[in-house]
């Protein structure tokens, strides 16, 4: 059964429109389980009889509308993000999904985006862009190579490519906040912020330079009452995982740090932990400043 079909709704976040950024993605063609319940670790939604895997994005959108908010998913795929509200219709009221397609790396796009977004309820935003939302194409969709593997345009992308997309949302969105009571705001960076492995050159920089961005932020806006919590992911279900090239990398990581992927199979979180997770942040009367998750099985380390 998806995790979303098991989840129980609520109103706890009804009254607020919450911005996605990031929302998409990829064909089911392998599955992975849990180590424990034995369930699949993926979650999916049926896109013109196919199963689908949904990202992180996607995701948090359905947990988020599950517990009453307006979500306002964002990518630069009109059709994707029709797919995606269909799909997610299946769990509850579509009415609560709205979307709007758009180049993150346009200023023009994205300044006119905030422009037009209702005002009628408090908005909260959960950043979880990553090289999607860019023209970079990864060969075999694999981030982890060794150094003398990695291209120069690589190294630039994967880091030019999130923060400004950060940082133009950021922008146009603060004017707004500020006028808010409260504001909540979730960045997703990674577990590869804060932990280095080898064929993670690349990654692990980029990943860091958006978790060091968001610390920054989160220390400069809480006393205008926006509360920013960076949510670092470990390994998630997304089907990134699903190609050979980055299954061998990612065994080669685990081997490292002393786990036993390679003979026991790879350990993958479903993207709707990081829902329930946000869930908790939005809600909760504290702040949390960070958040760190790794699938049950997954090496835990928080630093090299």
């Amino acid at each position: 059964m998806n995790r979303l079909e098991q989840m129980v709704k609520s109103e706890g976040l009804k009254d607020k429109r919450i911005v996605i950024t990031g929302c998409g993605y990829k064909p089911l063609s392998q599955t992975f389980y849990d180590i424990t319940t034995g369930e699949p670790s993926h979650d999916s939604i049926d896109i013109h009889g196919q199963k689908m895997k949904l990202n992180i994005g996607s995701a948090v959108a359905g947990v988020l509308a599950l517990n009453g908010a307006n979500v306002h998913m964002v990518s630069t795929s009109a059709d994707k993000l029709n797919n995606i509200k269909k799909g997610l219709g299946t769990f509850f009221d579509d009415d609560l999904i709205e979307y709007s397609a758009l180049d993150l790396l346009n200023e023009n796009e994205v300044k006119s985006f905030v422009d037009n977004l209702p005002r009628d309820k408090p908005i909260y935003w959960v950043q979880s862009v990553g090289l999607g939302a860019g023209s970079y194409k990864l060969k075999n969709d694999n981030p982890y190579l060794p150094i003398e593997e990695i291209p120069l345009e690589l190294i630039e992308k994967e880091s030019q490519i999130v923060l400004r997309a950060t940082h133009l949302m950021m922008k146009e969105l603060l004017p707004i906040f500020r006028k808010q009571e409260e504001t909540r705001i979730a960045l997703i960076t990674s577990m590869s912020a804060i932990r280095g492995y080898s064929y993670g050159t690349a990654h692990c920089a980029a990943k860091g330079a958006i978790d060091r961005y968001a610390n920054a932020a989160m220390l400069g806006l809480y006393k205008d009452n926006i509360f920013i919590t960076t949510v670092r992911p470990g390994a998630l279900d997304t089907g990134m995982y699903d190609g050979e090239a980055v299954q061998e990398a990612v065994k080669d990581a685990s081997d490292e740090y002393q786990g036993d992927w390679r003979n026991k199979g790879i350990r993958l979180a479903a993207p709707t932990t990081i829902g329930e997770a946000i869930n908790f942040v939005f809600r909760t009367p504290a702040h949390v400043p960070s958040l760190n998750l790794v699938a049950k099985g997954q090496f835990p380390h928080e630093g090299s």
